[in-house]
């Protein structure tokens, strides 16, 4: 042509080669089929064969299933540079054949109906990084098809993040109730575990960077892109179902807390009450609707002479009817000189309860009122039945040897025997018991002649 130069050829030829080379790497990825497809029409066939058991029409549908293979990396990649050297050989022309443009267009508009294929093998932006392709290289940002469950991508986040909230809800709940009045060893460790599996799962999930470390890790793990928000969404539910568990088990570790209360406060030589009661008061943070704790907390304060506390914790338990603390709280109002509500306590206590050993304090602390109220022979019945459940322990036998001296009982017998008996059977220990040894020692040594200490 007039006006080329033997250079203007040379370039000419380097662009038709180039295109050539992006014609062939084309027409071969063309030749694959979709990763794990095969063309209906080859299994009909296949299908159609095996009935007419026909050997030849099998092996000829076997040899073009093996050759519809899927597109490998390289085949992908082959088609993507040879679009580079094209364009390199065009910035280097100065006038383009119109033939080639035209040649040029119809191999893009092919090379586009291919961007499923494309994507689906080869994860572009991997190569961005390496190649760092212009914006203008537009074979390089095909964005992959999106997929069906891509739809329901928005309603997996906002499920995330409420899953995440809950989470995060139910650690602070629950860290709140293990470190309140201090930590202890187990609740220091299940309040840091949590925590930290909560707040690693907040920010994977809700940071740039956490997002970029899950999407890195889905990708090790060969998760379809597709299925990435919901692998997020299952693991923040997961959790939730963690702290849910976690939170509906508090119940059965308040249990744990409340036994370990128990042991430091009856199972010791040495009963350790100061930290008995931090194990109830932990039992109680853990589960407020646990009545035996506000008992147990009333028998500790009981035993140091928290009388006030004692109370409180005792009515408590009275109104949520633990039956053993009818007969403490009736006791505590004997003390402070209720009979009246004492003895109203001790009634209802005797109608809830059925345990013997509770019955026997229940009728033992009912005389007692009845004895205070000078109500004698309300108070003979009672200790009489009490003794009748068990005749192994002091308390009925002191107060009905009260009861008789104070009705004018002629049987001085009688009366002497109560006293031997509460002698015999009483203990130190107890506060009652030590006061009424005093009295029955008076008595089996001095007779019925003086008058008891508390009649005065």
């Amino acid at each position: 042509m007039p006006g080329e130069t033997p250079k203007t050829n040379s370039a000419i030829s380097k662009l038709e080669s180039a295109i050539q080379g992006y014609t062939d790497a084309l027409t071969k990825l063309e030749d694959t089929s979709w990763p794990g497809s095969i063309p209906f029409w080859q299994i009909y066939l296949f299908m159609w064969a095996v009935e007419s058991q026909s050997y030849s029409l099998m092996r000829y549908v076997s040899s073009k299933v093996g050759c519809s293979r899927s597109p490998s990396k390289e085949t992908v990649l082959e088609v993507l540079t040879a679009r580079d050297t094209v364009q390199a050989e065009l910035s280097n022309q100065s006038n383009i054949p119109i033939g080639s443009l035209i040649k040029l267009n119809d191999l893009d508009n092919r090379l586009k109906k291919e961007t499923n294929k494309i994507t689906t093998v080869v994860d572009l932006t991997e190569w961005h990084s390496i190649l760092n392709p212009k914006v203008e290289a537009w074979w390089w940002f095909f964005k992959p098809p999106k997929h069906r469950w891509d739809y329901l991508d928005w309603l997996w986040k906002i499920l995330t993040v409420v899953f995440l909230t809950s989470s995060l809800s139910l650690t602070v709940d629950i860290s709140s109730r293990f470190l309140s009045g201090g930590p202890d060893t187990l609740g220091a460790f299940v309040t840091a575990t949590q925590s930290v599996l909560t707040l690693l799962a907040g920010r994977s999930a809700l940071t740039k960077a956490g997002q970029d470390s899950i999407k890195r890790a889905l990708t090790r793990l060969n998760i379809p892109k597709y299925l990435w928000e919901e692998v997020s969404c299952g693991i923040a539910f997961s959790l939730l179902l963690v702290s849910v568990t976690f939170r509906l088990s508090l119940p059965e570790i308040a249990i744990f807390y409340k036994n370990l209360g128990d042991r430091y406060t009856f199972d010791n030589d040495t009963p350790q009450l100061s930290v008995a009661i931090s194990s109830y008061k932990r039992a109680l943070l853990l589960n407020p609707d646990y009545v035996e704790p506000h008992y147990k907390l009333g028998v500790v304060y009981e035993k140091i002479q928290d009388n006030e506390k004692a109370i409180a914790q005792y009515k408590i338990a009275v109104q949520d009817d633990f039956d053993s603390a009818y007969n403490n709280l009736g006791r505590m109002y004997i003390l402070n000189k209720k009979y009246y509500q004492a003895s109203s306590l001790l009634l209802t206590g005797l109608i809830l309860n059925e345990n013997d050993e509770v019955r026997y304090y229940l009728l033992k602390n009912l005389g007692w009122a009845r004895l205070k109220q000078n109500r004698y022979a309300e108070a003979k019945r009672h200790l009489q039945d009490a003794i009748n459940l068990d005749n192994k322990k002091a308390p009925a036998y002191c107060l009905l040897a009260q009861v008789l001296e104070e009705a004018g009982d002629n049987n001085t017998a009688i009366i002497m025997n109560n006293w031997r008996y509460c002698l015999g059977y009483s203990s130190r220990y107890n506060i009652d018991e030590d006061k009424w040894i005093d009295q029955a020692r008076q008595r089996l040594e001095t007779g019925l002649t003086k008058q008891l200490p508390n009649k005065k």
